[in-house]
């Protein structure tokens, strides 16, 4: 069994790191994974403590931070537009913003920023070795710069706008960007049905 999670975690280590590095030239591309990559408990356990509407929900996370001045709410607006389209084709769908920059952004900072994108759209704020974890199993980086000792509120954050959609059994099923690709999982909730039933 281990061999074969440490599989599955490789693969996305590797497509990750392709889709973010690539993005900037080519249009992002949409994978359903033929094989779902499995979450671990805990991690399933923090995405059902964000939204706690027991194991029926798919979820859709992006990762990002509040000081952001137009990616994060682009991404999150995406979010919330895949929420509703979800909704209209009877499709059990919720949204976790999850925070890179626990520094700046607090418990009611978060609350109120996600507020702004819907009531389905949560939050999920880590520190320290919790946070790199969780990076970790998204595959998901966050550069910082100019954040030092003499500069701890006025920094710029780099990070990806992959995305993860996750199916009720805690399975990541879709990786897309959540810029680029809103269009084409919004399809998918219309024309592959068969996803979303099993």
């Amino acid at each position: 069994m281990k061999p074969k999670f440490l599989a599955r975690k490789h693969i996305l280590m590797i497509v990750i790191p392709f889709l973010f590095f690539i993005q900037s030239t080519l249009y992002a591309a949409t994978i359903i994974l033929p094989r779902p990559i499995s979450l671990q408990a805990d991690t399933l356990a923090h995405l059902r403590q964000a939204q706690p509407t027991g194991n029926e929900q798919w979820q859709l996370v992006v990762f990002g931070f509040t000081h952001c001045k137009d990616i994060c709410p682009a991404s999150l607006a995406n979010l919330s537009m895949l929420v509703k389209a979800a909704s209209n084709e009877q499709i059990k769908i919720g949204g976790i913003f999850v925070t890179v920059d626990p520094d700046r952004d607090t418990d009611a900072r978060l609350a109120t920023y996600t507020q702004n994108f819907g009531s389905n759209i949560a939050y999920l704020r880590f520190e320290g070795e919790a946070l790199e974890r969780f990076k970790a199993t998204f595959g998901v980086e966050a550069v910082f710069y100019t954040k030092n000792a003499g500069n701890q509120h006025h920094y710029q954050v780099d990070h990806s706008t992959t995305a993860f959609l996750i199916d009720p059994a805690g399975r990541i099923r879709v990786i897309f960007d959540a810029l680029e690709d809103v269009a084409h999982v919004a399809k998918l909730f219309k024309e592959n049905k068969v996803l979303f039933e099993s």
